[in-house]
C-alpha cells in the first residue's frame, strides 16, 4: 500500500447532522443483505418507514423522513448503524464522507469536503490519527491516480514535478493573504502565449464569476450585479441546511486554508479539463467573498462553492471545457 500524504488540517466529527439529510446516499449491492437484517432496518420495516429506496437502473439509496433526514438518524446526530454495529455496517459512501483519496507519484493523497461543519472549523485530531480507517477504504475501493503522465493545458503539457511547484508557489501565495488569480496568470500567461493583461484576466474572471451566480441561482437577472444580495434556495438542492450554527468569522484566513487545500487535494487533475478546473477554482475564489457577504455566514458560502461549484457537483466537465475554451481563445 503506498504512503498517505496528509494534509495540515484537523478532522472530528462534532455530530451535527448535515450530511445525514438531503444528500444521495447510494447503498453498494454488497452490502445490502446484511443492511435489510440488519435491527433497526427491520425495526424500520415493521413501522412502515422505507429506509431503502430502488433507482432507475436497480440502484439502491437511503431514503429519508418527512424531516429529509436519514432514517437510520437517531437522538444527537448519531448514526444508529454505526452506534449499533460498527463503522463498517454504514454504506460506503457515509464511511467514506469527508475524506477524499487520490493516488499521486508521491503517494495517496488525503483530501477533505469543506462541506463538513467540523473541516470548515478545522476542528478535531491530525488526519495521521485517520489512518486506519483509511487504509480500509483504500483496500477495499479503487481511487483515481493523478500525476503518472503530464496534464494537457491548451497545446502544452504540463509535469507533475512543474505542477508541484507551481502549488506550492499558489499556496504560499494564498497564506500570505494575496489572491490567487494574480500568481496563476504569472504562470499562465508564458505556458499559453496569451494575449491578455493581467487586468484583463482579471475582467475575464469576473464575467465569469457573474455568469457563475447566474447558473448557480438559475435566475439570470442575480448575474446584474455582484454586489445585490440574494437568499441562497439552490434549485438543484433545496436552502442551506440550518443543522449547523452559523460559521460567523472573519473569511481572509478561512479562504485561503480552503482554496490552498483545493490545491493540495489534486482537484486540477480529476476534471476534464486541468485548465479549465483551474479556472473553476479562480471563479470560486469571487464566489466565496461574494456569497460570505449575501449570507453574513461563512459556512454557507463555503457550502455552496464547495458542494455546488467545485467538489460535489456530479459532471463539471462541460463546464470546464466552456471555461477553458473561453481562455484559450486569446493564446
Amino acid at each position: 500500500m503506498p504512503p498517505f500524504v496528509f494534509p495540515q488540517q484537523r478532522y472530528a466529527c462534532i455530530q451535527c447532522g448535515k450530511s445525514c439529510g438531503q444528500w444521495r446516499i447510494w447503498v453498494e449491492p454488497s452490502l445490502l443483505d446484511s443492511l435489510r437484517q440488519h435491527p433497526l432496518a427491520l425495526r424500520l420495516e415493521v413501522a412502515g418507514q422505507s429506509y431503502l429506496e430502488v433507482e432507475e437502473g436497480g440502484l439502491h439509496r437511503l431514503g429519508f423522513d418527512q424531516q429529509g433526514r436519514c432514517f437510520f438518524l437517531q437522538d444527537q446526530h448519531l448514526c444508529g448503524l454505526h452506534a449499533s454495529t460498527g463503522w463498517q455496517s454504514k454504506p460506503r459512501a457515509c464511511r467514506q464522507f469527508p475524506f477524499f483519496l487520490v493516488e499521486t507519484p508521491e503517494g495517496v493523497q488525503v483530501g477533505l469536503s469543506f462541506r463538513c461543519a467540523a473541516v470548515q472549523r478545522d476542528h478535531g485530531v491530525e488526519w495521521s490519527e485517520h489512518q486506519h480507517d483509511l487504509s480500509q477504504l483504500l483496500a477495499s475501493g479503487n481511487y483515481p491516480k493523478v500525476g503518472f503522465d503530464p496534464a494537457p493545458v491548451g497545446r502544452r503539457s504540463l509535469t507533475w514535478s512543474t505542477y508541484m511547484q507551481w502549488e506550492q508557489d499558489w499556496r504560499e501565495c494564498l497564506q500570505s493573504g494575496q489572491s490567487l488569480a494574480a500568481a496563476v496568470y504569472a504562470r499562465l500567461q508564458p505556458l499559453l502565449d496569451l494575449l491578455l493583461d493581467l487586468n484583463s484576466f482579471l475582467a475575464l474572471l469576473e464575467q465569469s464569476s457573474a455568469s457563475a451566480v447566474a447558473w448557480l441561482e438559475g435566475d439570470a437577472s442575480i448575474a446584474e450585479a455582484l454586489n445585490e444580495e440574494c437568499a441562497y434556495v439552490s434549485p438543484r438542492r433545496g436552502p442551506v441546511s440550518a443543522v449547523a450554527e452559523p460559521f460567523r468569522v472573519t473569511p481572509g484566513e478561512t479562504f485561503a486554508r480552503y482554496l490552498g487545500h483545493v490545491l493540495e487535494r489534486k482537484s486540477l487533475w480529476l476534471g476534464r479539463s486541468f485548465l479549465g478546473r483551474l479556472l473553476l477554482v479562480l471563479v470560486g475564489e469571487r464566489l466565496l467573498h461574494y456569497y460570505a457577504n449575501s449570507f453574513q455566514d461563512l459556512g454557507a458560502a463555503l457550502d455552496l462553492v464547495e458542494g455546488e461549484w467545485l467538489a460535489h457537483s456530479e459532471d463539471l466537465g462541460p463546464l470546464e471545457e466552456t471555461l477553458a475554451a473561453t481562455l484559450l481563445q486569446f493564446g
